[in-house]
């Protein structure tokens, strides 16, 4: 079946709650929340106003920073637990990789070594590096000692039901309740997710996000072309795309570069030199969507009172996309700063 780009993102938009009518609605994936409040911005573009007490601050997908639902955990840790030598040494990179049981040897020491009601990065990974095998703990040149793998480290934090504080540029942890059981492998229902709120995507896109193969295995998937590329996509899914009855994208959006709208195949959102400029190695500004595409980056900084938007090609965009840009700032404005703050939006 063919599709086209315009059609995917449109579905995208409307399943993702882009319309601001469906505020959790890209909680089953995860939202990265790195730095703090992208996450909740995320949310906040969709139509979240309140706190995120019912959230979760972990380490998950790739060991990135993530707010997940507290109900949603046993099945992410279900699902990104490493159950052969291959899904683990893509948590290892270069490192040579340990035994499978290691995992849950860093898992107890966790819990046995945490120091305190809360621990940082460095005072949590000091507490069990020294109790561990020499290949769970390699030497590190930089750091002039030997330290648990810093993505074993991560991983080890979600399976152990570690969380992160919810504020502050530093990853502190809080002193785990009880330590989570280990469950069976069961239905790829995090891929699953991925399927439906993305649409068509490639095999390496999900393997990305993902930062591993799926240790559950694929969900059905069929083959559809997307504007002449050719893609996956669920079989329950092609007819709500092919057929779905969706407004257009918003005319106007702010978004950070890791936000899901933004995943799967990127030549669907962005021509190559827009890619260029938003997605960088470090330091990735934002990304201005307009009617559903990357159109170009934006930053922020905000000072006393006001929240500072510098757009690229402000002085262009026009009519609907301006003016729900400029509400996208003081949602925006509001994430990070509450009623103290104002927005102003400046070309860059």
């Amino acid at each position: 079946m063919e599709l086209t780009a315009a059609r995917v993102l449109a579905h995208r938009a409307a399943v993702q709650g882009l319309h601001g009518d469906r505020p959790d609605a890209v909680l089953p994936l995860g939202v990265v929340d790195s730095p703090p409040k992208t996450g909740a911005a995320a949310l906040g573009v969709r139509g979240r106003r309140e706190g995120a007490e019912d959230l979760a601050r972990v380490l998950s997908l790739r060991g990135a920073p993530h707010l997940h639902r507290r109900e949603d955990l046993p099945a992410l840790r279900r699902q990104l637990r490493p159950r052969t030598e291959k899904q683990l040494a893509a948590w290892c990179g270069a490192h040579p990789v340990p035994e499978l049981d290691h995992v849950d040897l860093v898992v107890d020491l966790m819990h046995r070594e945490f120091p305190g009601d809360t621990a940082t990065k460095g005072e949590l990974s000091a507490a069990i590096s020294p109790l561990l095998p020499p290949v769970a703990s390699p030497y590190c040149p930089g750091c002039d000692t030997h330290h648990v793998i810093e993505n074993l480290f991560r991983l080890g934090t979600l399976l152990a039901g570690i969380e992160l504080e919810h504020v502050g540029a530093k990853l502190t942890f809080r002193r785990p309740t009880a330590k989570p059981e280990v469950e069976e492998p069961g239905e790829p229902t995090l891929l699953r997710e991925y399927a439906r709120l993305v649409g068509p995507f490639a095999k390496a896109d999900a393997e990305k996000w993902l930062g591993a193969g799926p240790p559950d295995g694929w969900p059905d998937l069929h083959r559809v072309a997307v504007d002449g590329r050719r893609l996956l996509v669920h079989e329950d899914d092609l007819a709500r795309i092919a057929d779905g009855d969706v407004p257009d994208p918003p005319a106007g959006l702010l978004l950070f570069p890791r936000d899901p709208y933004l995943l799967g195949p990127r030549d669907l959102v962005a021509d190559p030199d827009v890619a260029r400029q938003v997605w960088r190695p470090v330091g990735s500004p934002g990304a201005l969507v307009l009617h559903g595409r990357v159109a170009g980056p934006w930053r922020h900084e905000v000072r006393g009172r006001t929240a500072t938007f510098r757009v690229a090609g402000w002085s262009k965009v026009k009519g609907s996309a301006r003016e729900a840009v400029k509400e996208q700032a003081d949602v925006l404005a509001g994430v990070w700063g509450g009623a103290a703050l104002g927005a102003d939006v400046v070309e860059w």
